[in-house]
């Protein structure tokens, strides 16, 4: 084990719910970005009323609450110093249009003293069709189990296909810098459920409200490098990646 790897066993692969996911020590994260691969951030939305009340939102447009907005600010605010502490320029961030996204988005440019947020269609959150704005108990009365969901939900496989093709769409077109993107529960879950086989993104491993998660996008492939980090893990995790020239 190298001295990357030493460093942050402490936090690596964790598996109890809620904590922090290493699926790429930072020497792994280094040889993976190595090969032409690029880095992006994806941040989940601060929280709402509609988290708080555990109704689904899909594609309503539920703002963020006083401790949502809070969330967002302190998100941002450790975001932005890792990343300009380890000296890496930021290209551009880009939310969902939904304005939960967009306003945790506004907050993380300001840290980065970046352009304001640009919008990107694919990065919205998951259709969840009639279950979005059920209540928990009401949605298992009408629909006891998955199986029984309407069809004009959007299936994770589909959600999580939309997503690898919006991020290696967003590399294609990017420039020198790396991208943050800020998006939603639904559709990170679904990203990371397929890139990981359940490992993240289902069951106790959901992605938290302004938690930091990492993907390293190639020409053909989407890796998961990490989940769910907090300002506890994240700084460390950055640091010790060697990130390539060009970002």
């Amino acid at each position: 084990m190298d001295k990357n790897e030493r460093k942050c066993a402490h936090i690596n692969f964790a598996s109890t719910p809620g904590t922090p996911l290493l699926f790429c020590t930072p020497a792994q994260a280094t040889a993976l970005l190595s090969e032409e691969r690029k880095p992006v951030f994806l941040v989940r939305h601060g929280l709402t009323a509609w988290n708080m009340q555990m109704r689904l939102q899909g594609r309503e447009d539920i703002p963020l609450n006083e401790e949502g907005r809070e969330q967002a600010l302190y998100c941002a605010s450790f975001l932005g110093k890792a990343l300009i502490s380890s000296k890496l320029k930021t290209q551009k961030v880009y939310s969902s249009p939904l304005m939960r996204a967009y306003d945790t988005a506004s907050y993380i440019c300001e840290s980065l003293s970046v352009e304001s947020p640009t919008i990107e269609e694919g990065l919205i959150e998951r259709d969840y069709g009639s279950l979005s704005g059920l209540p928990p108990a009401k949605k298992k009365e009408i629909y006891p189990t998955p199986a029984e969901y309407p069809k004009d939900v959007e299936s994770i496989p589909h959600a999580a296909r939309r997503m690898k093709r919006t991020l290696s769409q967003l590399c294609l077109t990017s420039d020198e810098g790396l991208i943050v993107a800020v998006t939603h529960g639904g559709i990170m879950n679904a990203l990371f459920s397929s890139l990981t086989g359940g490992r993240a993104g289902l069951g106790p491993n959901i992605t938290r409200n302004c938690t930091v998660a990492m993907v390293a996008v190639g020409k053909y492939d989407v890796i998961p490098l990490s989940f769910n980090l907090t300002d506890h893990v994240f700084p460390e995790y950055v640091r010790e990646i060697h990130f390539p020239m060009s970002v």
